[in-house]
């Protein structure tokens, strides 16, 4: 990256991120990325939206009620549901409105934040019996798998969806996406992620189990994902933070560049 990115550049670089991980889980699962110049739509095939997108539409004004319905029927053909990201470098502007005009609904409207790593607030961990390592066993990647399930959490349909996306991926350099449990006192309590994106580091899938929650243990699974991050020569960092995590994240530095907006047909 040549001289500062502003948060224009920082939001764009996140949309064209959510993009390389919804690729990335449709591959994993045998399904298809089709990229058409205006839109990617990536459909693992897998019944649950997470693992289905549709990303960085870049539609004309008049183009746009036809190609909403042309991606609609693409998903239609697996017969999976799907969420369409509507980001800050989608067109055009009043996507949403047509969304809705189409059937779409709103799923979500959350901060999409990002971080230059090297100013990150990269605190020592102080919670006795903590330890946060990478999974580098199929048992360990399982274990990731169970704590996901139980935090986020998931229905069983879900959590079966999110095992075939991550499963195929396997661990350590054979994938770009890079899993780790928080483990107190020997007990697996959290998860977090790091994808090695073409463009920046992307935090993925930090969750904390209830009883576990409030105790900076979600924090410090960010953390040991990001101290990855930075040793791998990675200088920005970006994610897509949930309520509950927004004080967490801006604690370490993370600072909102962007609205995620999630739309898709209705349950």
């Amino acid at each position: 990256m040549d001289g500062p990115l502003d948060d224009a550049a920082k939001a764009a670089i996140l949309e064209r991120h959510f993009a390389e991980i919804q690729a990335l889980y449709a591959r994993a699962a045998g399904g298809e990325v089709r990229d058409d110049g205006d839109v990617q739509l990536s459909a693992s095939g897998l019944p649950a939206r997470v693992v289905n997108a549709a990303n960085l539409a870049r539609f004309t004004e008049d183009g746009a009620p036809a190609r909403i319905e042309e991606v609609k029927a693409f998903f239609g053909r697996f017969g999976v549901p799907f969420r369409w990201f509507f980001g800050p470098t989608s067109t055009p502007a009043d996507l949403p409105e047509r969304f809705e005009a189409a059937g779409l609904v709103a799923l979500s409207n959350t901060p999409g934040m990002a971080l230059d790593i090297a100013t990150m607030r990269d605190e020592p961990p102080q919670i006795e019996g903590l330890e946060v390592r990478e999974v580098g066993s199929r048992s360990e990647l399982d274990t990731w798998l169970e704590v996901c399930r139980v935090a986020f959490p998931f229905e069983p349909l879900i959590a079966a969806a999110w095992r075939s996306a991550h499963e195929p991926l396997g661990w350590g350099d054979q994938s770009p996406l890079h899993n780790y449990v928080g483990w107190l006192n020997g007990q697996p309590v959290a998860v977090s992620a790091l994808l090695h994106g073409a463009e920046t580091a992307g935090i993925w899938n930090v969750g904390t189990l209830a009883e576990m929650r409030g105790r900076g243990i979600g924090r410090e699974a960010t953390l040991a994902a990001l101290r990855d991050a930075r040793g791998a020569g990675y200088a920005l960092a970006v994610l897509g933070s949930s309520p509950m995590g927004l004080p967490v994240y801006a604690r370490i530095g993370f600072v909102e560049v962007c609205r995620i907006r999630h739309f898709g047909p209705p349950a």
